[in-house]
């Protein structure tokens, strides 16, 4: 449709009759032309500069937010500190922030993160949010953790009791979700361990059905818990990992006497303590002990009564912890006065005492159960110029003859 407009005032008409009226009026429009190109070029500028204040402000916020983050990392100083223990009563997000800035690295994670809305310690607004927290505390540990090492979550699948008779209580499987989100992050899955409770200790759930027997209504008790292991993802074996170490503190960190054979563990759970969801000590010493080196600094976010804090202070390992309620960093304080690190040994010589009455083949044998890198540095203290192409039964002959 054409259009018809006035050059001096710009007005339009859609009809020709309309426009021709307009032109010959008695009283001729006023030059309107210049006045409005000078409006447009206001409008112009107004916005420029609204668009570059809000940029300014945009920046200053985001200046501003810096600024606060720096000063709430400054604010996170440890409430407890000792050889092998730095605690910090904070959220847990906001202290890994300070370790990302300090650019701190650690060895080993152990933690077991609270309980979606069963514990009276914690409320989430729903089960979405509450995988969002988890996932943004395990994508800052992923950052913090150096390739090749792991990460080791204590997690089970929730019951939600049901409220009253005409209601069914609920699982929600979270430990299965927790693996996908762990991949999701960048975490490589390694290992399920099943934390097996005795039967005792789980909530009744067939009380009904051991009386009427009837099939469908069948509910076992729940009496397991799981342990995932996951490894940063790396470009080499964790064989590196272990050669890593000297040979001194891989003697000091060699697990001695028994150990788990499969990923069933028995272990009764923590039933004295005023924190409402403890883990046993020995799930701790065993994690620590299988998953870390003497010297290594592990993390708990979740650091609660401090069972992972003691278990690092016995097997000498050093730990840092998050924990929001001071009470039960109070606990810990308390707790960790009765724990006595391991002994260690200071030196690589062997001790003659336990070859006195072997055969030279006894000796040879128990001499070869010790990594070669052990005995290399055992005979490189006698012969400074050995060559580390030497075989192990050799280094194993040589150090035969110093006893």
């Amino acid at each position: 449709m054409s259009k018809y407009t006035c050059e001096r005032c710009l007005k339009e008409f859609l009809q020709k009759s309309h426009y021709d009226k307009h032109q010959k009026k008695k009283i001729p429009c006023q030059d309107n032309k210049d006045k409005i190109e000078k409006v447009v070029e206001n409008i112009i500028i107004n916005k420029k500069l609204i668009s570059n204040n809000s940029d300014n402000e945009i920046t200053n916020m985001e200046h501003s937010n810096m600024e606060h983050s720096n000063m709430e990392h400054s604010n996170v100083l440890p409430c407890y500190t000792n050889d092998n223990n730095t605690i910090y009563n904070c959220d847990c997000l906001l202290g890994l922030d300070k370790l990302i800035k300090d650019k701190q690295e650690i060895e080993l994670t152990i933690t077991s993160p609270p309980y979606f809305n069963v514990k009276d310690y914690v409320i989430y607004e729903n089960y979405k949010k509450y995988l969002q927290f988890l996932k943004e505390v395990f994508i800052k540990i992923l950052t913090l953790t150096k390739p090749g090492r792991l990460c080791v979550v204590n997690i089970s699948n929730i019951l939600i009791i049901r409220e009253s008779r005409n209601s069914e209580s609920k699982r929600i499987p979270l430990s299965f979700h927790f693996v996908s989100l762990m991949e999701e992050i960048g975490w490589e899955f390694m290992e399920d361990i099943i934390w097996l409770k005795p039967e005792g200790a789980a909530k009744n759930r067939n009380g009904g059905f051991y009386q009427h027997r009837q099939p469908v209504a069948y509910k076992p008790n729940v009496v397991n818990e799981y342990v995932f292991v996951f490894k940063k993802p790396s470009k080499f074996l964790i064989d590196k990992v272990v050669r890593s170490y000297n040979s001194l503190d891989a003697l000091n960190s060699k697990v001695v006497g028994n150990y788990e054979r499969s990923n069933v563990w028995k272990i009764n759970p923590k039933t004295r303590s005023e924190h409402p969801a403890p883990y046993p000590i020995e799930l701790s010493d065993k994690i620590v002990s299988y998953y870390s080196f003497i010297g290594d600094t592990i993390i708990d976010p979740f650091f609660g009564a401090g069972t992972t804090g003691l278990s690092c202070k016995k097997y000498n390992r050093k730990c840092i912890g998050f924990e929001i309620h001071k009470k039960y960093i109070e606990l810990f304080e308390k707790d960790i006065t009765k724990i006595v690190p391991h002994k260690l040994i200071d030196n690589l010589t062997l001790d003659k005492k336990e070859y006195e009455k072997l055969t030279k083949e006894e000796c040879i044998k128990k001499i070869m159960k010790n990594p070669k890198k052990m005995l290399f540095d055992n005979v490189k203290n006698i012969i400074p110029d050995i060559k580390n192409s030497i075989s192990k039964n050799l280094l194993a002959e040589k150090l035969y003859e110093t006893l």
